[in-house]
């Protein structure tokens, strides 16, 4: 303990996202392009726009649109509301996706691995479910989305494969 600040062990957020990350890129390398740009019936989006959505996600919540490494087209493809109907112009592939995905990994891991305890520059408010105030919220919080759009891409393979049977 040092002039009465207690250093804490976020080693278990750390762990937590290298397996989330892990599992859901290898869940891509099983997925080929034409699967992933089927949008089944009772869907609004595919596989290809989930992956995309969950990157731009945690680029903006984590560092917001100054500091963001997703290229700004990103926006217009894979914000909440867009639709893989709608896309227009160049969207990158899966794979390069999962490049990007990787590379956030590591970045995110580099920049922020002490600044959990750290406020954001703003508060963030998800509306009239709650607000995140540090930057250890807001990264369980990108945890908690990307596990639940892992579930979605689930739900895609399942209508998918039911649609194929």
């Amino acid at each position: 303990m040092k002039g009465g600040f207690v250093m804490q062990d976020y080693s278990f957020v750390w762990n937590q996202y290298d397996m989330i990350r892990g599992m859901f890129l290898e869940g891509l390398s099983k997925t080929s392009e034409q699967e992933a740009e089927i949008v089944p019936a009772g869907f609004k989006n595919n596989i290809h726009w989930n992956i995309g959505h969950i990157l731009l996600t945690q680029d903006y919540l984590l560092f917001g649109p100054a500091e963001m490494k997703c290229p700004p087209s990103y926006a217009a493809l894979f914000s909440p509301g867009t639709k893989p109907a709608d896309w227009q112009g160049d969207v990158p592939s899966i794979e390069e996706l999962a490049a990007q995905l990787k590379e956030q990994h590591a970045r995110v891991k580099e920049q922020l691995q002490t600044k959990l305890n750290d406020p954001l520059p703003k508060p963030f408010q998800l509306g009239d479910k709650g607000v995140m105030n540090t930057y250890g919220e807001m990264m369980v919080f990108t945890l908690f989305h990307e596990g639940m759009h892992i579930g979605t891409i689930s739900a895609l393979r399942k209508a998918i494969a039911h649609s194929n049977a």
